[in-house]
């Protein structure tokens, strides 16, 4: 279970770090990335649009149907990705950011919340629909604590 857990993040962050395509390129004015050597809630002055530098989610309907969110902001940049296959949609950097970020938006959680309750918010959110059979949630968030959230039906 370890293992894949670890190749799964393997994974992902050698795809959002590979594909220059999923990179934001017109970045919107309200979403600040690091800047410098400046770790993310050193100073008061560090904004950061969400509370989390990275957020992954992969919900599974079945063996073909699904639905992943892939979001970093690092010092290089912010990275967005977005694939539901439910709707053949496809989207990647500034086309997925913009989807995504309203969504974001709505997320109020922090490293404190229960599973549960992070759970639950994601699903509402994203408007996740019943009939799923798992649910994956990693997140970093920016006190640096990261958190896996998982759900099986």
């Amino acid at each position: 279970m370890r293992i894949k857990f670890f190749m799964a993040i393997l994974f992902t962050t050698i795809a959002l770090y590979g594909c220059t395509k999923e990179k934001v390129q017109d970045m919107p004015t309200n979403a600040p990335v690091q800047q410098n050597n400046q770790q993310v809630g050193d100073t008061a002055t560090d904004q950061v649009p969400f509370n989390f530098l990275e957020f992954s989610l992969d919900v599974d309907y079945s063996t073909t149907d699904s639905y992943e969110a892939e979001y970093e902001n690092k010092k290089s940049g912010i990275a967005a990705k977005l694939q539901n296959t439910r709707n053949n949609e496809n989207l990647q950097g500034d086309a997925a950011y913009t989807k995504l970020e309203p969504l974001f938006k709505q997320l109020t959680f922090d490293s404190t919340t229960p599973n549960d309750e992070v759970i639950d918010q994601v699903i509402s959110v994203f408007h996740i629909a019943e009939d799923f059979q798992s649910i994956e949630i990693e997140v970093e968030f920016v006190d640096g604590n990261e958190k896996e959230f998982k759900r099986l039906k």
